[in-house]
This record gives structure tokens, C-alpha cells and sequence, in this order.
């Protein structure tokens, strides 16, 4: 008896993975896990004559728009978690793309870009550009800014 029962459990467990076995594309999180891929690595590609990849370009924009800006703040401004943060202002810093200091309250740091950071950036400016390009024949590009602010909007509100 306790063999036909395990027989018709598998069989139930089997019939549920084949169920759900063609249904993987509609899966946010493997859906998005994709496009950042393909996205990531074409940024990546167009910006390896200035030595910077895709993550420290978004960075490096984030901060010259906010700067000088409190790390914790910049990580507000990004949905970044402060571990990841403070480990790549750290490289940064290290790369001498940006600066670091205390804030008002020494706990407090604030980043800003170094002049070798901004020239970084305006090296990066049209390999962008054309890396832009190339996204937008790939993806709807407003519907993707659209989606971003959505996202932006739930993270402020908590959702």
C-alpha cells in the first residue's frame, strides 16, 4: 500500500512540473534577470575604451546630478543597499573617480565626483550615446523609463 502511495504522489508531483515546465517565460524575475543581461553587456561592451562598466557610469550620473551627496542618500536615490554602495564608492574611490569625506556629522560620508571622474564621464558621454542607440532597437525605451519611474515610486512608498 505505502508503495502505491508514493507511485501516486510522484505521478502528482510529475503532472505539476509538467504544468508548470512551458509557463518559464512568463516569469518576471527570469524575464528581467534576461533583459539586464543583454542590456548590461552592450553598455558594458560600448564603454570598455574608457574602462568603466555600465554599474559605475549609472553611479558616476547619479552622483554629478546630486553631488556633493550623502552616501546614504545617493543609495535612496539609487534603491541601492548600503553594503553594495559603500563597496563600489570604495573602488571608485580607489580608481580615483570620486572623493569621499565627512560629512557635517562625522559619521556621515559625501561623495563627489574628481575632476579625473567628470572627464571619465564626458569620455563615456557619446559611447553611451551610441550604446543608447543600440538598446533602443532592442527595448521600447520610454516604456522602460515609464516602467522605471513606476518602480522608483513603489520603492519610495514602500511597496
Amino acid at each position: 500500500m505505502a508503495k502505491n502511495t508514493s507511485i501516486t504522489a510522484q505521478r502528482r508531483d510529475d503532472a505539476l512540473l509538467e504544468r508548470y515546465a512551458p509557463r518559464g517565460n512568463e516569469c518576471a524575475y527570469a524575464n528581467l534577470k534576461l533583459l539586464t543581461r543583454v542590456v548590461t553587456t552592450l553598455y558594458d561592451d560600448a564603454l570598455r575604451p574608457v574602462d568603466l562598466c555600465s554599474g559605475q557610469l549609472a553611479l558616476l550620473w547619479a552622483i554629478l546630478a546630486t553631488e556633493p551627496v550623502e552616501i546614504g542618500r545617493l543609495g535612496v536615490t539609487t534603491l541601492t543597499d548600503q553594503t553594495t554602495l559603500s563597496r563600489t564608492v570604495a573602488k571608485m574611490k580607489k580608481a580615483r573617480l570620486v572623493s569621499v569625506r565627512a560629512g557635517r556629522d562625522r559619521r556621515v560620508k559625501v561623495v563627489s565626483l574628481t575632476e579625473s571622474g567628470r572627464q571619465r564621464f564626458r569620455d563615456a558621454m557619446p559611447l553611451w550615446e551610441d550604446a543608447q542607440r543600440r538598446a533602443g532597437t532592442l527595448l521600447p525605451l520610454a516604456d522602460v523609463r515609464a516602467l522605471a519611474r513606476q518602480v522608483r515610486k513603489a520603492a519610495r512608498a514602500g511597496g
